[in-house]
């Protein structure tokens, strides 16, 4: 590395008192003559040895250095303060290695944008005071202060340091200080000040504060908005202000600083935020199309409602100076009274005509009409209020039902959803009374099983029984509607367990459901008596059927038995799988709806299936004339009294899916599995499908419906095996569907799973069951023909085998009634029309009581009428989840005009 020259710097006062700057050069621990030709005969012998910075500086200093004299002796030295801003510029430039030869010692040179100054600055009230510390010193010592100007260069030497570029305006700062001991600032002097001199140069000199500077210096302080309600002649008139702090000013305040009157405190005045405002304000009055003067009251209103809130939400404030027009923040919620009158036997009840707000007695009809004509505002006397969003919905519906017409009274079954969806409070013993055991019901103590009862229910089957018991106690009926799987049954005993009623319980189902009734009894009651009442010889019990618990018989037998039926009185009836009962019009509803019993409940995990008006045939049995009749139910469905229809219908069903409580229920994993047909079944399909839309389009009337249900069901035939078609039977043409299930199987049960398949074709389980008897598979099979006993000895079997196993089962035999919880995985072999059928079947497997997760395949041939079946269960099963959620109303009844859109 080369050695660097150093260069050591001198200040000195010629006899004309002329600033000179004298240099000493030293390299290699030798000086070196500066005079010019000597220098440059230096500079030139040694160009290789000096390093490239020095040999540039060397030569701009030549030029620099000029012959004067000093003490009768010629020096070379620097003579202007221009020259030496250049000499110094180019040695930090450099980094020329630079000394200060100061008394015979050499003093290595500082360099710095900050100047070796301290600067007190104190605070006397609203004044500041400036000094400059060891100012005497400061100028007693010409050394301490040396300034150099070249051009836009600006340099000071103070005692060895070097001040680069330092600011003009602080140096005019520091000048004063040549000629004052101290700087006095006003509170207006010091503003300019700190924000001129202090803050540009907070950092180039050593300041020393003890003031607080937030006392003289504006701060920005954003406003917020005010709005201040006035009257004038009989207008509502809204006047723009804005607060600073504790100070208020309107928009043609003229100062820009404003003063915190409290605290001293100086603010900013923030125009263009002010500006903002004004427009923000100016626009919601253009949006909501309002005057700026209110007179009418619906002006008022929608003032009031419209923009109060838009504005609080954007933080204004909102003043009002009149108190009839003072908005209240508090939103007020109604109670509605209520009250008991007995007539005969029969106790009504009614609305009483007025209610309360802040002290205030109101008229319920002026109300709905206030609700309407000022959004829902009410004055009062101590201003304007609001009535609650729920308030408001609770009024619209008890309009809706009349309720606030003079003379309306409503029977118990009534006056229940409408204590349900409102705050109401009893005004006698009695609707005190009922308001409780209502408002209550979920959260009433427990009524717990009787102590005979063998089984532990879980939280929400308790909630059932809760439910069920406030049903009876109050003489109405119900719809348990819960998801397959859930428990409905075990619910259900345990009610019937708690009756003191005498007569027997009735329970009515589909065959296949009869025996599961008769072995969960014996679970879970042993000590009731149950009978089973079907078959021959049924008649052998007719003697001590008054006698028994519990009665248990199906449907087409008590069709048949009808006349005998009807003349016991039960003290409960049970409908299981109640959507057999849905058409009004068949004899199987009739005779179920001529039983007599003081209770009745209908039990079904999809209270409706391709009609809605199934639901006005469930509670047509358990609540006669409830819903009105069919067409009244079918009007409203129609027209404008849904959200009537939904309130009515709410109380009395109650339905859990499984997946709100049942949260340590295995994952469920539907899986669509798509498989193209083989070369052979495409033919087939185009030929069947080609050879249908010819007899359809052919035919009118019912033999264009017949045309349209066979060629439908020729195709799925064909999508599932051609094979199942009358006139193929017998011929080898394969089925990919097949093909792919006896493919999954087989996996499967190597694997170790025990698989359940539905389909709806007892011909299909027949091509199954003879595949499963070659390969050895060990195979349970149930379809209609099976009894119900020997059902449950199957499902019992096919529950407690060990190993692997395949249950097929017909959709329509099996979708109903069976627990087939060892199973973890499902197969539907083909779609059917209507998704709960499916549903329920794979909740025979997907349910209480299931350890494993469960897998479900739904097998699907592409490009065929399949894929179109799938679409329709999805609007299908929308339908399902309105209705049953009682959320909406909609029929999307599956007709012939949809399914003739599928074939074409």
């Amino acid at each position: 590395m080369k050695e660097r020259i150093s260069f050591g710097i001198e200040f000195l006062f010629d006899s004309a008192d002329r600033l000179l700057l004298r240099l000493q050069a030293t390299w290699k621990d030798e000086e070196i003559n500066l005079s010019l030709s000597t220098f440059l005969t230096f500079l030139s012998e040694n160009e290789n040895e000096l390093a490239e910075p020095d040999a540039e500086f060397s030569y701009t200093l030549g030029k620099l250095l000029k012959k004067v004299s000093y003490n009768n002796e010629i020096i070379r030295a620097v003579t202007t303060d221009a020259e030496m801003a250049i000499f110094l510029k180019r040695a930090r430039h450099y980094k020329i290695s630079l000394y200060w030869n100061c008394n015979r010692t050499h003093m290595p040179i500082t360099w710095s944008e900050v100047i070796p100054l301290t600067l007190h600055v104190n605070q006397n009230r609203d004044q500041l005071n400036c000094e400059l510390a060891d100012r005497q010193a400061w100028l007693n010592n010409p050394l301490a202060w040396l300034i150099f100007r070249a051009e836009k260069d600006l340099y000071i030497f103070s005692n060895g340091h070097i001040t680069y570029n330092p600011s003009s305006q602080l140096l005019d700062f520091l000048d004063q200080f040549l000629d004052k001991e101290k700087i006095i600032f006003n509170s207006q002097q010091a503003v300019a000040f700190i924000n001129n001199t202090y803050k540009h140069n907070k950092d180039r000199i050593n300041w020393q504060i003890k003031a607080d500077f937030a006392d003289f210096v504006p701060v920005d302080d954003p406003p917020f908005p005010m709005l201040t309600i006035t009257e004038k002649d009989s207008c509502l008139i809204s006047l723009l202000s804005y607060k600073y702090r504790e100070e208020i000013i309107t928009p043609d305040f003229a100062a820009s600083v404003i003063t915190d009157t409290k605290t001293g405190r100086i603010m900013n005045r923030m125009k263009d935020l002010e500006d903002i405002y004004q427009q923000d304000i100016m626009d919601l009055f253009l949006e909501h199309n309002l005057p700026f003067m209110l007179r009418s009251p619906s002006d008022i209103a929608r003032f009031l409602d419209k923009l109060i809130p838009v504005l609080r939400e954007r933080d204004w404030i909102i003043h009002s100076d009149v108190p009839d027009y003072n908005i209240i923040d508090q939103p007020a919620e109604l109670e509605f009274n209520i009250k008991q009158i007995k007539e005969g036997t029969i106790d009504w009840f009614y609305f009483e005509p007025a209610c309360e707000i802040n002290g205030q007695t109101f008229q319920l009809q002026e109300l709905a009409r206030l609700m309407v004509q000022n959004q829902g505002y009410v004055k009062t006397k101590s201003g304007y209020l609001k009535v609650t969003e729920k308030s408001r919905e609770e009024i619209n519906m008890l309009t809706q039902f009349g309720a606030l017409k003079a003379g309306k009274k409503f029977g118990k079954a009534e006056i229940l959803p409408l204590i349900l969806e409102t705050k109401v409070k009893g005004t006698d013993v009695q609707s005190k009374d009922l308001v409780h055991r209502i408002q209550h019901m979920n959260t009433t103590a427990n009524i717990k099983p009787s102590s005979r009862f063998k089984g532990e229910l879980r939280d929400y089957q308790q909630f059932g029984l809760n439910w069920l018991n406030f049903l009876h106690s109050a003489g109405m009926g119900g719809v348990l509607a819960d998801d397959m799987g859930l428990g409905k049954t075990v619910q259900t005993i345990a009610f019937a367990d708690q009756l003191k009623a005498s007569g027997p319980c009735l329970v009515i189902g589909p065959t296949n459901v009869m025996y599961n009734w008769v072995k969960e009894i014996q679970k879970f009651a042993p000590h009731m008596n149950v009978i089973a009442y079907t078959g021959q010889d049924r008649f052998k019990h007719l003697e001590v059927l008054q006698e028994t618990d519990f009665i248990i018989s199906s449907f087409g037998v008590i069709k048949n038995d009808i006349d005998w039926f009807r003349s016991i009185s039960f003290k409960a009836i049970f409908i299981d799988e109640a959507q057999y009962i849905k058409n009004p019009a068949t004899q199987i509803s009739k005779a179920v709806k001529s039983l007599n019993s003081t209770f009745k409940l209908a039990m079904t995990g999809t209270p409706i299936e391709n009609h809605l008006q199934d639901l006005w045939n469930l509670f047509d049995f358990v609540m006669p004339d409830y819903l009105g009749t069919m067409r009244q139910f079918e009007l409203a469905l129609g027209g404008g009294s849904r959200d009537i229809l939904k309130t009515k219908i709410r109380p009395f069903v109650l339905r859990r899916e499984k997946k709100e409580v049942l949260l340590s229920l295995p994952e469920k994993t539907e899986i669509i599995m798509k498989c193209p047909m083989t070369e052979a079944q495409k033919c087939l399909y185009e030929t069947v499908l080609k050879a249908g839309r010819a007899g359809i389009k052919n035919s009118t009337g019912k033999n264009e419906r017949l045309n349209i249900l066979t060629t439908l069901l020729k195709l799925r035939q064909v999508c599932i095996h051609p094979a199942l078609l009358q006139e193929l039977r017998g011929q080898d043409i394969p089925s990919s569907k097949f093909e792919l299930a006896q493919e999954k199987i087989s996996e499967l049960l190597e694997e170790g799973h025990k698989i359940v398949l539905f389909t709806q074709f007892t011909n299909m389980l027949d091509i199954i069951e003879a595949w499963a008897k070659e390969t050895g598979i060990d195979l349970y099979r149930i379809d209609g023909s099976v009894s119900g006993k020997k059902r449950m000895d199957i499902i019992d079997s096919f529950q407690n085998s060990a190993g692997s196993g395949l249950f097929i089962i017909s959709l329509k035999a099996g979708g109903v009634g069976i627990n087939l919880t060892a199973a973890d995985y499902v197969i539907h072999l083909d779609p059917w029309w209507n998704p709960a059928i499916e549903s329920q079947a794979t909740d025979r497997v997907h349910r209480m009581g299931q350890k494993n997760k469960v897998i479900v395949y739904k097998l699907i041939t592409e490009g065929t009428i399949e894929e179109k079946i799938q679409e329709l269960q999805e609007q299908k099963r929308q339908l399902l989840a309105e209705i049953i959620d009682i959320d909406s109303l909609e029929d999307k009844k599956i007709d012939f005009s949809e399914l003739r859109k599928i074939l074409f």
